[in-house]
């Protein structure tokens, strides 16, 4: 038992300096180093901006709402919502629209709802409610990490129908890479001594289109899937290229400015559609 329970510590020790090491990294080609450690690439989020962090900050810029322009696309959410920026500024050189960005780090646009861990969240999202009602947006747009306080976002989404005159588009979770896209990068590279495929089913499976749909559709809103967007049956976009600065994602959820600016491309076009009337099959 003794001998084994010291194997048993070694191989944890050695797992620990590995990846300590990430993975002994000078061993690793150019490209996959490069791939492996691209940084989470917050400077086009407009963070303390327009992508607020509540444990010391309550306020958004004037420069958060581009005035003037329309239709006026209102982003409320959290940082994967702040992670869509890139993607929404390429496409206004396509299409003429504005942005009104309110997001804030790691809080759930849930009114009534105190999200745990996130100090003022509740607050923050009242204040946004206000603001919209003010704004009076074309379109909102939700996205969040969508894996708890579905009630509260349902109501969001009716305080929303009531209160503005706006399309309220709910743009459901992004993939969830498991131990964070770079790290299967170099996962796949120390295994296969190849770059990861384009698509990967190293992500988990969303777990909360269903609830979405289901509990936010007959309100009004339309749900749009990012995980039918972003994978299919051989599995998730992990890169859109063979460079660092091709790789989707930057960590276990937020996307790189390559991996948003494919998103956005993708559904754009059904973000900016006619508003219509709500329709309970209007996520069909």
């Amino acid at each position: 038992m003794f001998s084994l329970g010291s194997a048993m510590v070694l191989i944890a020790v050695a797992g620990g300096v590995i990846v300590w090491a990430r993975g002994f990294d000078f061993r690793l080609p150019p490209e996959i180093r490069d791939m492996a450690a691209v940084p989470t690439q917050s400077n086009k989020w407009r963070v303390h901006e327009c992508l607020l962090d509540l444990s010391h900050e309550m306020s958004f810029a004037d420069t958060c709402v581009d005035r003037g322009r329309r239709p006026l696309i209102m982003v409320w959410g959290d940082s994967t919502a702040g992670a869509l920026m890139p993607g929404l500024r390429k496409a206004q050189e396509t299409s003429d629209f504005g942005i009104a960005q309110f997001t804030s780090s790691s809080c759930v646009p849930a009114l009534n709802t105190d999200v745990a861990g996130v100090p003022n969240c509740r607050a923050i999202n009242d204040k946004i409610l206000l603001i919209a009602r003010d704004l009076q947006p074309d379109i909102v747009l939700l996205h969040s990490t969508w894996d708890r306080y579905l009630d509260g976002v349902a109501e969001t989404v009716t305080a929303l129908k009531q209160q503005t005159h706006a399309r309220v588009i709910v743009l459901g979770s992004v993939p969830w890479w498991k131990r964070g896209l770079p790290n299967e990068v170099m996962r796949y590279f120390m295994l296969y001594h190849r770059l990861i495929p384009e698509r990967s089913d190293r992500a988990a499976p969303d777990s909360s289109a269903m609830g979405l749909r289901e509990k936010l559709v007959p309100l009004g809103a339309k749900f749009i899937s990012v995980w039918d967007t972003m994978c299919n049956a051989h599995g998730c976009l992990a890169r859109i290229g063979d460079t660092a600065k091709d790789i989707s994602a930057s960590d276990h959820v937020h996307l790189t400015e390559k991996g948003s600016v494919f998103l956005v491309q993708s559904v754009i076009h059904e973000i900016l559609r006619a508003q219509a009337p709500p329709s309970s099959a209007e996520s069909q």
